[in-house]
Protein backbone atom coordinates (compact mmCIF):
# COMPACT_ATOMS: atom_id res chain seq x y z
CA UNK A 1 0.00 0.00 0.00
CA UNK A 2 2.79 2.40 0.81
CA UNK A 3 4.33 1.76 -2.61
CA UNK A 4 1.07 2.43 -4.38
CA UNK A 5 0.69 5.68 -2.50
CA UNK A 6 4.19 6.75 -3.46
CA UNK A 7 3.52 5.86 -7.12
CA UNK A 8 0.38 7.97 -7.12
CA UNK A 9 2.21 10.93 -5.65
CA UNK A 10 4.97 10.54 -8.20
CA UNK A 11 2.44 10.45 -11.04
CA UNK A 12 0.78 13.65 -9.75
CA UNK A 13 4.12 15.45 -9.64
CA UNK A 14 4.93 14.30 -13.17
CA UNK A 15 1.56 15.52 -14.46
CA UNK A 16 2.08 18.87 -12.70
CA UNK A 17 5.46 19.31 -14.41
CA UNK A 18 3.95 18.45 -17.80
CA UNK A 19 1.13 20.98 -17.30
CA UNK A 20 3.63 23.70 -16.40
CA UNK A 21 5.65 22.98 -19.52
CA UNK A 22 2.49 23.15 -21.64
CA UNK A 23 1.53 26.47 -20.07
CA UNK A 24 4.98 27.87 -20.70
CA UNK A 25 4.88 26.69 -24.31
CA UNK A 26 1.39 28.18 -24.81
CA UNK A 27 2.42 31.44 -23.14
CA UNK A 28 5.56 31.65 -25.28
CA UNK A 29 3.54 30.93 -28.39
CA UNK A 30 1.03 33.62 -27.53
CA UNK A 31 3.85 36.09 -26.89
CA UNK A 32 5.41 35.29 -30.27
CA UNK A 33 2.03 35.62 -32.00
CA UNK A 34 1.32 38.93 -30.27
CA UNK A 35 4.80 40.22 -31.12
CA UNK A 36 4.36 39.24 -34.78
CA UNK A 37 0.89 40.85 -34.90
CA UNK A 38 2.28 44.04 -33.35
CA UNK A 39 5.00 44.25 -36.00
CA UNK A 40 2.48 43.63 -38.76
CA UNK A 41 0.21 46.38 -37.43
CA UNK A 42 3.16 48.76 -37.14
CA UNK A 43 4.20 47.97 -40.70
CA UNK A 44 0.70 48.61 -42.02
CA UNK A 45 0.43 51.90 -40.10
CA UNK A 46 3.82 53.04 -41.36
CA UNK A 47 2.88 52.11 -44.93
CA UNK A 48 -0.39 54.01 -44.73
CA UNK A 49 1.41 57.05 -43.30
CA UNK A 50 4.05 56.94 -46.04
CA UNK A 51 1.42 56.44 -48.71
CA UNK A 52 -0.55 59.34 -47.29
CA UNK A 53 2.54 61.56 -47.38
CA UNK A 54 3.36 60.47 -50.92
CA UNK A 55 -0.21 61.15 -52.06
CA UNK A 56 -0.12 64.53 -50.34
CA UNK A 57 3.17 65.37 -52.06
CA UNK A 58 1.74 64.31 -55.41
CA UNK A 59 -1.39 66.41 -54.97
CA UNK A 60 0.68 69.42 -53.90
CA UNK A 61 3.00 69.09 -56.89
CA UNK A 62 0.02 69.01 -59.24
CA UNK A 63 -2.31 71.56 -57.68
CA UNK A 64 0.02 73.61 -55.47
CA UNK A 65 -0.30 74.27 -51.79
CA UNK A 66 -3.65 75.31 -50.51
CA UNK A 67 -4.12 78.79 -49.08
CA UNK A 68 -5.83 79.78 -45.91
CA UNK A 69 -8.96 81.64 -46.94
CA UNK A 70 -10.44 81.94 -43.47
CA UNK A 71 -9.63 85.67 -43.35
CA UNK A 72 -10.90 86.48 -46.87
CA UNK A 73 -13.90 88.78 -47.01
CA UNK A 74 -16.03 87.08 -49.65
CA UNK A 75 -18.51 89.95 -49.60
CA UNK A 76 -16.04 92.11 -51.52
CA UNK A 77 -15.03 89.59 -54.16
CA UNK A 78 -15.46 90.64 -57.81
CA UNK A 79 -17.80 88.68 -60.02
CA UNK A 80 -15.73 87.71 -63.08
CA UNK A 81 -18.81 87.65 -65.28
CA UNK A 82 -19.76 91.09 -64.03
CA UNK A 83 -16.22 92.40 -64.61
CA UNK A 84 -16.13 91.07 -68.18
CA UNK A 85 -19.43 92.77 -68.89
CA UNK A 86 -18.14 96.17 -67.76
CA UNK A 87 -17.63 98.20 -70.93
CA UNK A 88 -14.19 99.78 -71.40
CA UNK A 89 -13.98 103.36 -72.54
CA UNK A 90 -13.25 103.45 -76.25
CA UNK A 91 -11.72 106.46 -77.94
CA UNK A 92 -12.74 106.87 -81.55
CA UNK A 93 -9.96 108.31 -83.72
CA UNK A 94 -10.92 109.47 -87.18
CA UNK A 95 -8.00 109.39 -89.62
CA UNK A 96 -8.66 111.42 -92.72
CA UNK A 97 -6.49 110.22 -95.62
CA UNK A 98 -5.67 113.18 -97.84
CA UNK A 99 -6.79 113.40 -101.49
CA UNK A 100 -7.72 110.27 -103.48
CA UNK A 101 -9.12 109.29 -106.86
CA UNK A 102 -8.66 112.00 -109.47
CA UNK A 103 -7.32 114.32 -106.76
CA UNK A 104 -3.70 113.19 -106.61
CA UNK A 105 -2.38 116.06 -104.47
CA UNK A 106 1.29 116.96 -104.91
CA UNK A 107 3.68 114.80 -106.90
CA UNK A 108 7.39 114.11 -106.64
CA UNK A 109 9.80 114.69 -109.51
CA UNK A 110 9.94 110.93 -110.05
CA UNK A 111 6.15 110.55 -110.17
CA UNK A 112 5.13 109.42 -106.67
CA UNK A 113 1.72 110.89 -105.83
CA UNK A 114 0.74 112.44 -102.53
CA UNK A 115 -2.55 110.53 -102.37
CA UNK A 116 -0.62 107.23 -102.24
CA UNK A 117 1.90 108.41 -99.66
CA UNK A 118 -0.91 109.79 -97.50
CA UNK A 119 -2.60 106.38 -97.61
CA UNK A 120 0.56 104.45 -96.69
CA UNK A 121 1.33 106.61 -93.67
CA UNK A 122 -2.33 106.58 -92.57
CA UNK A 123 -2.36 102.77 -92.67
CA UNK A 124 0.71 102.68 -90.42
CA UNK A 125 -0.83 105.13 -87.95
CA UNK A 126 -4.10 103.18 -87.98
CA UNK A 127 -2.31 99.90 -87.27
CA UNK A 128 -0.32 101.43 -84.40
CA UNK A 129 -3.36 103.01 -82.74
CA UNK A 130 -5.54 99.93 -83.26
CA UNK A 131 -3.05 97.86 -81.25
CA UNK A 132 -4.22 99.81 -78.18
CA UNK A 133 -7.09 98.11 -76.39
CA UNK A 134 -9.08 101.30 -75.84
CA UNK A 135 -8.93 102.89 -79.30
CA UNK A 136 -11.15 102.37 -82.30
CA UNK A 137 -9.80 103.79 -85.57
CA UNK A 138 -11.93 104.88 -88.51
CA UNK A 139 -10.34 105.96 -91.80
CA UNK A 140 -11.99 108.16 -94.39
CA UNK A 141 -10.70 105.91 -97.15
CA UNK A 142 -8.60 102.75 -97.43
CA UNK A 143 -8.74 102.64 -101.22
CA UNK A 144 -8.07 105.14 -103.98
CA UNK A 145 -11.33 107.06 -104.14
CA UNK A 146 -12.36 110.70 -104.34
CA UNK A 147 -13.99 112.30 -101.29
CA UNK A 148 -15.10 115.87 -100.75
CA UNK A 149 -14.26 117.78 -97.59
CA UNK A 150 -17.95 117.68 -96.70
CA UNK A 151 -17.99 113.87 -97.03
CA UNK A 152 -15.09 113.59 -94.62
CA UNK A 153 -16.45 115.99 -92.00
CA UNK A 154 -19.97 114.53 -92.06
CA UNK A 155 -18.63 110.99 -91.71
CA UNK A 156 -16.45 111.94 -88.74
CA UNK A 157 -19.39 113.63 -87.00
CA UNK A 158 -21.63 110.64 -87.75
CA UNK A 159 -19.06 108.28 -86.20
CA UNK A 160 -18.97 110.41 -83.02
CA UNK A 161 -15.20 110.60 -83.29
CA UNK A 162 -13.25 111.95 -80.33
CA UNK A 163 -10.56 113.48 -82.54
CA UNK A 164 -10.03 114.14 -86.26
CA UNK A 165 -6.55 113.90 -87.81
CA UNK A 166 -6.06 114.65 -91.51
CA UNK A 167 -2.77 113.38 -93.00
CA UNK A 168 -1.16 115.18 -95.94
CA UNK A 169 2.08 116.05 -97.68
CA UNK A 170 2.65 119.46 -99.26
CA UNK A 171 4.71 121.22 -101.94
CA UNK A 172 6.02 124.63 -102.89
CA UNK A 173 7.51 126.44 -105.86
CA UNK A 174 10.48 127.06 -103.63
CA UNK A 175 12.24 123.70 -103.77
CA UNK A 176 14.19 124.52 -100.63
CA UNK A 177 11.02 124.64 -98.50
CA UNK A 178 11.04 121.81 -95.97
CA UNK A 179 9.69 120.50 -92.70
CA UNK A 180 6.60 119.29 -90.83
CA UNK A 181 3.74 121.60 -89.87
CA UNK A 182 0.47 120.88 -88.05
CA UNK A 183 -2.62 123.08 -88.41
CA UNK A 184 -5.68 123.57 -86.22
CA UNK A 185 -8.83 125.67 -86.53
CA UNK A 186 -8.48 129.39 -85.90
CA UNK A 187 -9.90 130.41 -82.50
CA UNK A 188 -10.79 126.80 -81.68
CA UNK A 189 -11.89 126.18 -78.10
CA UNK A 190 -12.06 122.39 -78.23
CA UNK A 191 -8.41 121.55 -77.52
CA UNK A 192 -7.52 121.36 -81.22
CA UNK A 193 -4.48 123.52 -80.50
CA UNK A 194 -3.34 121.10 -77.78
CA UNK A 195 -3.74 118.13 -80.11
CA UNK A 196 -1.81 119.93 -82.86
CA UNK A 197 1.03 120.86 -80.49
CA UNK A 198 1.44 117.33 -79.13
CA UNK A 199 1.36 115.69 -82.57
CA UNK A 200 3.79 118.24 -84.00
CA UNK A 201 6.31 117.83 -81.17
CA UNK A 202 6.11 114.06 -81.28
CA UNK A 203 6.45 113.81 -85.06
CA UNK A 204 9.62 115.95 -85.23
CA UNK A 205 11.05 113.98 -82.31
CA UNK A 206 10.84 110.77 -84.34
CA UNK A 207 12.11 111.99 -87.72
CA UNK A 208 14.86 114.35 -88.84
CA UNK A 209 12.77 117.10 -90.45
CA UNK A 210 12.48 120.79 -89.76
CA UNK A 211 9.94 121.76 -87.10
CA UNK A 212 7.62 124.35 -88.62
CA UNK A 213 5.42 124.34 -85.54
CA UNK A 214 1.69 124.10 -84.79
CA UNK A 215 -0.22 126.81 -86.63
CA UNK A 216 -3.82 128.10 -86.57
CA UNK A 217 -5.35 127.87 -90.06
CA UNK A 218 -8.83 126.73 -91.01
CA UNK A 219 -8.62 124.32 -93.94
CA UNK A 220 -11.96 123.29 -95.45
CA UNK A 221 -11.66 119.79 -93.97
CA UNK A 222 -11.38 121.32 -90.47
CA UNK A 223 -14.65 123.30 -90.73
CA UNK A 224 -17.79 121.92 -89.14
CA UNK A 225 -16.10 119.18 -87.11
CA UNK A 226 -17.62 118.42 -83.71
CA UNK A 227 -14.35 117.31 -82.16
CA UNK A 228 -10.72 118.50 -81.83
CA UNK A 229 -9.42 118.50 -85.41
CA UNK A 230 -6.01 118.96 -86.99
CA UNK A 231 -4.28 118.62 -90.35
CA UNK A 232 -0.63 117.58 -90.45
CA UNK A 233 1.56 118.27 -93.49
CA UNK A 234 4.31 115.68 -93.14
CA UNK A 235 6.81 117.28 -95.50
CA UNK A 236 7.49 118.85 -98.90
CA UNK A 237 7.38 116.58 -101.95
CA UNK A 238 8.76 119.52 -103.93
CA UNK A 239 12.02 119.17 -101.99
CA UNK A 240 14.06 116.35 -103.55
CA UNK A 241 15.84 115.31 -100.37
CA UNK A 242 12.65 115.40 -98.33
CA UNK A 243 10.73 113.54 -101.03
CA UNK A 244 13.26 110.69 -100.82
CA UNK A 245 12.66 110.41 -97.10
CA UNK A 246 8.86 110.60 -97.34
CA UNK A 247 8.76 107.75 -99.88
CA UNK A 248 11.11 105.53 -97.85
CA UNK A 249 9.19 102.75 -95.99
CA UNK A 250 11.44 102.90 -92.90
CA UNK A 251 11.08 106.66 -92.68
CA UNK A 252 7.31 106.32 -93.06
CA UNK A 253 7.23 103.90 -90.11
CA UNK A 254 9.13 106.34 -87.90
CA UNK A 255 6.92 109.23 -88.98
CA UNK A 256 3.77 107.20 -88.33
CA UNK A 257 5.06 106.26 -84.88
CA UNK A 258 5.68 109.93 -84.08
CA UNK A 259 2.16 110.92 -85.15
CA UNK A 260 0.67 108.01 -83.19
CA UNK A 261 2.56 108.89 -80.02
CA UNK A 262 1.32 112.48 -80.22
CA UNK A 263 -2.27 111.25 -80.54
CA UNK A 264 -1.83 108.84 -77.62
CA UNK A 265 -0.37 111.60 -75.46
CA UNK A 266 -3.40 113.77 -76.16
CA UNK A 267 -5.88 110.98 -75.38
CA UNK A 268 -4.04 110.11 -72.16
CA UNK A 269 -4.26 113.74 -71.08
CA UNK A 270 -8.04 113.66 -71.63
CA UNK A 271 -8.36 110.84 -69.10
Amino acid sequence: MARQTKKRKHKKKAKSKINRKKLLIVAASLFVILFVLLKVVQGITSGVSTASKNIGTLVTSIFGEGKDTSNVNTDKQFDLQEENNTPKKKYVVYLDVGHGGSDIGYQTESGEMEKDIDLEISKLVSSRLSSQGDISVIVSRNTDKLLSNTDRVEDANKQNADIFVSIHMTGNNDESAQGIQTFYRVESEDASDELATLVQKSAVAYVDLKDRGATPFTFGVLEGNNMPSILIQCGFLSNKEEAKKLTNPDFQKDLAEGISQGILSFLDAQG
